[in-house]
C-alpha cells in the first residue's frame, strides 16, 4: 500500500534539474592567487544561472555573501523543489515554502511540491496557486499525496497559470472547467501534462486539450472513477500514455502528429459484465509509429469505423500502415486469442519490431495450435517486414513452441529473436534452452537470424520515463542479462 500511495507516484515525477549533493565552498588558490573574487565580477545574467542551479536553501544563503549578491536571488528566476527541504517535518516544510514564495517577486521558473501535506494547509493552498500564476510559473509539480484515499478539489487558480510548459498534478479532484470564467483553464504554452490519480470529468479533459494547442505529451496515470470516454485531440500531440487506468474507450480522434500511444495495465471499468476496453484509432493517425500494449483478452480494437474481429476482412480503411513497433499481450494457449493475434497483425502491415507477451489467466495451458499456424494464410508484416521479435514471459509452453515454429518458417526478414524467460517459477532456463536447440536444427526462412535467451528484468512494470521519451526508439525493450544465444550460421553457445 505504501508503494502505491507514495513511492510509485514519486517515481513518475520528472528528474530534478538541481541536485543537493554538491557543496558550495571557496577553494583556496595557489601561490598566484591574488584573493580577487572573480565570480562576483561576473555579469548578473551568469550569476542568475549559478543561483538557479543551487538547492533552495543554498540559493537563499547567497544573499548574505556580500552586497554584490544581496539582490541576485530575488532577481533570478525562482527554482524550488520541496524535496530539498527534507528532512524538515510538517508544518516547518510548508512554512519554508510559504516564506520563499512570499519573498521572491518572480519570475518563477520551476516549483515542485511533492512532499508538502497540501490538504492540511488550507490557507497556503489558497495563496500558493495565486502566487504561482502571478509569478508566471513554467514548470509545476503539485502532488497531494496525503489525500490519496480521499481526493480534495484542486484549487481553480492553478488553471490560471497560463505560462506553464510542464504540469504534473497528483491526487486531486479536477475542477469542472465548464463553470470557469473566461481566461481560466487554458494553457497556451503547455507541452507536457501528467495527471496522476486525478479524478477528471470527460468534459474537463476535452476542454484542457482544446485549450492547450502546444501540448506534445499527455499521461493519464491511475485514472479511474466514472466510465470514461477518453478522446485524444491535439494538433501537436505526439505521445500519449494511459497508465494503470480504466476507461470505456480510449479514442484517437484528431491527433495528426501522434507518434506513440502506450497503454500499461489498462482495462474497462470493473462492472463485472466482461466488457472490453475499446481502443479506437481514427484514419487520420498517419504518423503513429509505436502502439502497445494491446491486450487481446482486455481490449477491443477499432480502426476507422471497423471493429477488428478474428474474421474481419482486411481493407485500406482497417489498417494502420505507419506503425513500426507493436506490443501485444496474448494467451497463446487460448485459441480465440491466437485467432485475434493473427487478425491484429494483419492490421499493421509494416511492423518491424514486435513485442509479444505471453500472459496466463490461470486456465489450462499447453495447447500448441500447430495446425492453426500451419494453415494460416500469409500475413504481410510477418512475411516481409518484421526484423525483430521479443517474446516476453517465455516458459517453454507448447503454444509458444508452435508460435516460434511459425515465425521461423514465415518471417523472411527476421534478424533477431529475443526470448525473455518468465519470472514465474514455471520453467528453468535449461528447459527453454532445450527447446531452442531443437529449433536450431529446423529450416528457417531467415538464415541471418540471431536468437537470444535473456533473463527478465527485476521489476515487471514498464518504465514510465522510457515510455514517454520520444528519443528512445523502443520503449518496450527492457530485460535482464543474456544467458544463451545461437545463430543459424553457427552452433548454440552459452
Amino acid at each position: 500500500m505504501e508503494e502505491l500511495l507514495f513511492r510509485r507516484p514519486l517515481s513518475y515525477l520528472p528528474v530534478r534539474a538541481v541536485t543537493p549533493h554538491g557543496t558550495l565552498s571557496a577553494v583556496p588558490g595557489g601561490d598566484d592567487d591574488d584573493g580577487e573574487d572573480r565570480i562576483s565580477a561576473l555579469p548578473d545574467e551568469l550569476l542568475h544561472i549559478v543561483v538557479s542551479r543551487l538547492p533552495i536553501k543554498d540559493a537563499v544563503r547567497t544573499t548574505v555573501l556580500s552586497p554584490r549578491w544581496r539582490g541576485i536571488w530575488r532577481s533570478a528566476p525562482l527554482v524550488l523543489y520541496d524535496a530539498h527541504l527534507l528532512p524538515a517535518r510538517e508544518p516547518a516544510r510548508a512554512a519554508a515554502v510559504d516564506r520563499v514564495l512570499a519573498a521572491h517577486p518572480g519570475p518563477i521558473r520551476t516549483v515542485h511540491l511533492a512532499y508538502c501535506f497540501l490538504a492540511a494547509h488550507e490557507r497556503e493552498l489558497a495563496r500558493w496557486p495565486r502566487r504561482l500564476a502571478a509569478g508566471r510559473v513554467r514548470d509545476l509539480v503539485f502532488l497531494n499525496l496525503t489525500a490519496a484515499m480521499n481526493l480534495v478539489p484542486l484549487p481553480a487558480d492553478i488553471l490560471r497559470c497560463a505560462e506553464l510548459r510542464r504540469l504534473y498534478l497528483g491526487f486531486w479532484m479536477f475542477p469542472d472547467t465548464g463553470g470557469l470564467p473566461d481566461g481560466a483553464g487554458g494553457f497556451p504554452h503547455l507541452r507536457e501534462l501528467v495527471l496522476i490519480n486525478t479524478f477528471m470529468e470527460d468534459s474537463s479533459l476535452d476542454r484542457v486539450l482544446a485549450t492547450s494547442p502546444a501540448l506534445k505529451t499527455l499521461a493519464l496515470v491511475v485514472s479511474y472513477g466514472k466510465g470514461k470516454h477518453v478522446g485524444l485531440r491535439g494538433q501537436k500531440l505526439q505521445c500519449v500514455l494511459f497508465w494503470q487506468s480504466e476507461a470505456v474507450e480510449l479514442a484517437v480522434l484528431d491527433a495528426p502528429r501522434l507518434e506513440r500511444l502506450i497503454m500499461w495495465e489498462t482495462s474497462a471499468p470493473s462492472e463485472g459484465d466482461g466488457s472490453l476496453m475499446a481502443v479506437k484509432i481514427a484514419e487520420g493517425a498517419s504518423l503513429l509509429k509505436v502502439l502497445g500494449y494491446l491486450q487481446l483478452g482486455v481490449h477491443k480494437l477499432e480502426i476507422g469505423n471497423t471493429v477488428i474481429k478474428a474474421d474481419t476482412n482486411v481493407s485500406p480503411t482497417s489498417i494502420v500502415p505507419s506503425v513500426k513497433n507493436l506490443a501485444l499481450m496474448v494467451n497463446l494457449g487460448v485459441l480465440e486469442e491466437v485467432q485475434m493475434l493473427a487478425s491484429f497483425l494483419r492490421r499493421f502491415p509494416n511492423i518491424e519490431t514486435l513485442h509479444l507477451e505471453h500472459v496466463f489467466d490461470g486456465g489450462p495451458t499447453g495447447n500448441d495450435y500447430a495446425d492453426f499456424f500451419m494453415e494460416l494464410s500469409p500475413i504481410e508484416c510477418v512475411q516481409s517486414h518484421i526484423r525483430t521479435v521479443i517474446l516476453h514471459g517465455m516458459s517453454g509452453d507448447l503454444s509458444e513452441v508452435a508460435f516460434l515454429m511459425y515465425l521461423s518458417q514465415r518471417a523472411n526478414e527476421l534478424q533477431k529473436l529475443t526470448l525473455v524467460v518468465t519470472d514465474k517459477k514455471t520453467a528453468t532456463v535449461d528447459d527453454v534452452k532445450h527447446i531452442l536447440q531443437v529449433l536450431a536444427i529446423t529450416p528457417w526462412a531467415s538464415e541471418r537470424c540471431m536468437v537470444s535467451l535473456v533473463h527478465p528484468k527485476l521489476e515487471h512494470d514498464l518504465n514510465f520515463h522510457r515510455a514517454s521519451n520520444l528519443s528512445v526508439s523502443d520503449p518496450f525493450l527492457e530485460h535482464g542479462r543474456e544467458c544463451f544465444r545461437f545463430t543459424k550460421e553457427g552452433y548454440p553457445r552459452v
